[in-house]
């Protein structure tokens, strides 16, 4: 295992051996996914696994459209990858966090100031680290309802900022006012909005839209030209498409069509807005493995990458999730016993009981989780890389549940040195 400074990797394929992974183990999650479509488990799925910058494994499940009756998907295959994408939005505000542009514990209404409405309690309390690492206290529900309500009595908006999607603009503008659930740092409530609000706080700053911004200082330094916040029409030939009424695909109101619309490609959404590929997520991950350098070029400081890596959140804190089951239209609130969160990251750590969580990960790895189905990670100490992109057909325990955990512990089986 390693546990000296990282050694910078460039991702390459290559043996098993060669990795430090025994080959049949590798085959057998190869044989671990043909089951899994075989049970129609995930109609749709791309794994890939590095170690020590070894790719051992990087293969391709299924088909791209629903309809198609070949195996139609490629490992270059896009996915949009939903909460995936939150990783990425806050390793761009730490980047400009070290052009000295952004004060992670300065008030977010220093830069968004239309949020700083009298009446609303804690407000001015809430910082921008509190939105990267949800504790600012925004409930996802409650500002939407109060962005319906807002909308219903002032139709007419501004036009939105330059390089500012109308979409976030109004979505933005409307939230203002809107009442925060938990005082801040008080608990962790799981917030979309929060980290479409820090996305906004980067265009403002950098004077980019933070589509541009992620082209320009994560995307095209790093090599992943599959990947994209607004994903351009020439591409989406490649992009994984869902069947309707499958996990994902139900419309938000005021928002988008569902995540197979045209309206979810357009919007660079820092929470959900991504689109990208396997080998792309596991060069994003290996770039923080190399504490912040990919290929010679350097991305961000060995620091913020020390930073979004570390547990941010007070163990002692509650950790809150609510959503609306979309089948039933129920206010659902669960509520996750240990973990830990850095800045964009989930972090692992023994008291972990998330169900999409495996068992044999090392206390310091890192990762995240998107809805119906994306989910990749790092490990610093077995120096290892882990992606799993997908579609699941539909809900368990009224979650997109899919068998991330038993990939996830199959590949660390599949260690041996």
């Amino acid at each position: 295992m390693t546990t000296t400074a990282p050694v910078p990797r460039v991702l390459a394929s290559g043996s098993p051996e060669s990795a430090g992974m025994n080959p049949a183990r590798v085959q057998h999650l190869r044989a671990l996914g043909a089951s899994w479509l075989k049970a129609g488990e995930m109609p749709s799925f791309v794994m890939l696994v590095a170690r020590r910058g070894t790719i051992v494994l990087h293969e391709a499940f299924g088909v791209r459209l629903p309809d198609d009756t070949l195996a139609t998907l490629k490992t270059d295959s896009i996915f949009t990858v939903a909460s995936c994408s939150k990783p990425i939005t806050a390793a761009l505000v730490m980047g400009l966090v070290e052009d000295g542009l952004i004060g992670l514990n300065r008030p977010i209404i220093d830069y968004v100031p239309e949020w700083n409405v009298e009446g609303v309690p804690w407000i001015a309390e809430a910082s921008v680290a509190d939105l990267l690492r949800h504790t600012s206290g925004i409930d996802d529900l409650t500002t939407i309802a109060h962005i319906n309500a807002a909308a219903a009595q002032s139709p007419v908006l501004a036009a939105p900022a330059p390089g500012q999607h109308p979409v976030t603009a109004s979505r933005l503008h409307l939230a203002a006012g809107a009442r925060l659930a938990r005082r801040p740092g008080s608990a962790m409530v799981y917030s979309n909005i929060g980290f479409d609000l820090a996305a906004d706080i980067a265009r403002r700053v950098s004077g980019r839209p933070f589509w541009q911004l992620a082209r320009e200082r994560l995307f095209d330094p790093l090599g992943m030209k599959d990947s994209h916040f607004s994903l351009p029409a020439e591409v989406r030939a490649r992009r994984v498409y869902r069947r309707p009424g499958m996990p994902g695909t139900l419309p938000l109101p005021g928002f988008h069509r569902g995540s197979d619309s045209t309206e979810y490609d357009e919007v660079d959404s820092g929470a959900r807005g991504a689109a990208s590929t396997a080998h792309d997520l596991a060069v994003f991950l290996q770039m923080l493995l190399n504490g912040g350098t990919y290929d010679g070029r350097r991305v961000l400081s060995p620091a913020s990458v020390a930073a979004m890596t570390r547990p941010q959140v007070d163990a002692s804190i509650p950790w809150v999730w609510l959503l609306v089951n979309p089948r039933t239209g129920e206010r659902l609130e669960f509520e996750i016993k240990g973990g830990g969160y850095g800045y964009g990251l989930y972090l692992f750590n023994s008291s972990d009981r998330f169900w999409a969580n495996g068992a044999l990960q090392s206390p310091r790895a890192f990762g995240h989780l998107g809805y119906a189905t994306a989910y990749y990670w790092a490990d610093p100490e077995y120096d290892l890389v882990g992606v799993l992109l997908g579609v699941v057909p539909r809900l368990t325990r009224d979650l997109p549940v899919a068998p991330i955990d038993l990939f996830q512990n199959a590949v660390y089986g599949a260690i041996v040195e």
